[in-house]
């Protein structure tokens, strides 16, 4: 599903920042991948890269065998937007618009028509235990509450792949392991790849997969 060959990608300013040095990787369809590293290793400049958010400068990237290099932008938010879901660590809810809301938009944005987007969106309330908060607006709900809806709302596109950049980082360690309890349900019902990018061991450790990064390159690539 994902293959990367030599990439590289620098931030210019004053000083050049070298955020991947030479990464090569290959994730296939339904892993559960974790990666980790120090502040500034290159996790989410890597997360994003593969899930099409940003360029990179060298190297090759395939995803699902489509070369991205060969893409235009509009393209290449084509492939996002029906392949990719993400989850970031403070939810990225609006916070005028209920869960309900929150959960139907990306539905909205495609085009599918209400019915569906009804049936949809209630199927994903119900596995995400949300039942009955339909109507509370984010700023009424707890951090593992908002989380789930974050969650609903990138699961309800039928993604290929969910990318989370520090999806727990906000949470106490009973909603953390809730969270990963809920993306171990996601990936192993749905087959579903994941790949969470997190600084805590304690997550880290229940992948099955973990990546280590430090400078921008793949340290250790552990399988589990």
């Amino acid at each position: 599903m994902i293959d990367l060959k030599g990439v590289y990608k620098t931030y210019w300013g004053d000083t050049p920042l070298l955020a991947l040095n030479n990464v090569n990787l290959h994730i296939d369809e339904g892993e559960f991948v974790g990666v980790t590293g120090p502040s500034g290793s290159g996790k989410s400049t890597l997360l994003n890269v593969i899930g099409l958010l940003d360029s990179y400068d060298e190297g090759e990237y395939r995803f699902r065998g489509q070369l991205i290099k060969e893409l235009n932008k509009e393209e290449e938010a084509i492939i996002r937007n029906h392949n990719v879901g993400f989850v970031f660590q403070r939810y990225n809810l609006i916070s005028f618009k209920n869960v309900y809301e929150n959960v139907e938009l990306p539905l909205i944005y495609r085009g599918v028509p209400q019915q569906e987007r009804e049936e949809r969106v209630l199927n994903m309330l119900e596995k995400m235990e949300l039942v009955g908060w339909e109507k509370h607006i984010p700023s009424h709900l707890s951090g593992g509450q908002q989380q789930r809806v974050a969650i609903a709302r990138a699961m309800v596109m039928n993604p290929k792949i969910i990318l989370a950049d520090e999806p727990t980082g906000a949470l106490d360690s009973r909603m953390t392991q809730e969270i990963v309890n809920l993306f171990r349900k996601c990936n192993e019902e749905s087959n579903i790849t994941i790949v969470i990018v997190t600084h805590e061991t304690s997550i880290s450790s229940q992948m099955n997969r973990c990546i280590t990064m430090n400078d921008g390159r793949i340290e250790k690539d552990e399988r589990r």
